[in-house]
């Protein structure tokens, strides 16, 4: 089972600041579970394999945001 957290731990782990965090669901680079309006927890493992595959489209040619 992954491990969630909330936006300041995910901030922690990934060592940016929780508008960092904010702004990166925003735009839909990173998935969340939602409990009413606001995301709420972050499952850790599905964050980490998107910022890789983000990181990994984007050394590929790909800029697009």
């Amino acid at each position: 089972m992954s491990e969630l957290v909330d936006a300041r731990e995910l901030a922690e782990r990934l060592r940016v600041t929780t508008a960092t965090v904010h702004a990166w669901h925003r735009r839909g680079w990173i998935p969340c579970l939602r409990a009413g309006r606001r995301p709420v927890l972050f499952d850790l493992v599905a964050v980490e394999e998107a910022l890789r595959k983000r990181a990994e489209n984007r050394q590929g040619g790909d800029h697009a945001e």
